[in-house]
């Protein structure tokens, strides 16, 4: 009985550990062969990340955050126009597929944020779409790690 627990809790943290969007994955898989694509992905504890930088985190909710990431995965898409935004659009129909659900949306004449979280009281992934009208202004960005939500609420004006 014992082995058959310890079975099905490695199982489900080999799940939480594979907490990466199917749909950003996805995404980035398209683009990954084009010669434009740039990407930057970090693991590790982050927060040491930024301390090395001497990035000063201002209010606990943002440092407890910083010191939650275990991975993040930042890729800038090397379309513009209509195509990327078709690209965020069928990100966002696919990241609530997923579950994610829509946590905070931004909106300015030329350009747009979108904020996604997975999970309840701890939010295993969260996905920030940046997008605009400029040319090189799509991003994605996705942390993973194990967010308190009231860390995150705090830290959102």
């Amino acid at each position: 009985m014992k082995k058959l627990l310890m079975i099905v809790a490695l199982m489900g943290m080999s799940l939480f550990a594979q907490a990466q969007s199917k749909s950003v994955a996805s995404l980035y898989e398209k683009y990954k062969g084009t010669e434009e694509f740039f990407h930057l992905d970090l693991a590790g504890s982050f927060f040491d990340f930024a301390e090395g930088f001497d990035i000063d985190f201002d209010e606990e909710g943002m440092k407890a955050i910083a010191k939650s990431v275990e991975r993040m995965k930042l890729f800038k898409l090397p379309v513009n126009g209509s195509e990327a935004k078709a690209d965020f659009k069928a990100l966002a129909k696919g990241l609530k597929k997923e579950k994610y659900e829509l946590m905070m949306e931004l909106s300015e004449k030329d350009s747009e944020i979108a904020f996604y979280s997975k999970g309840d009281d701890i939010i295993s992934d969260l996905v920030l779409l940046i997008g605009g009208d400029d040319d090189d202004s799509h991003l994605v960005i996705e942390l993973e790690g194990a967010f308190e939500s009231k860390a995150i609420a705090s830290s959102m004006p």
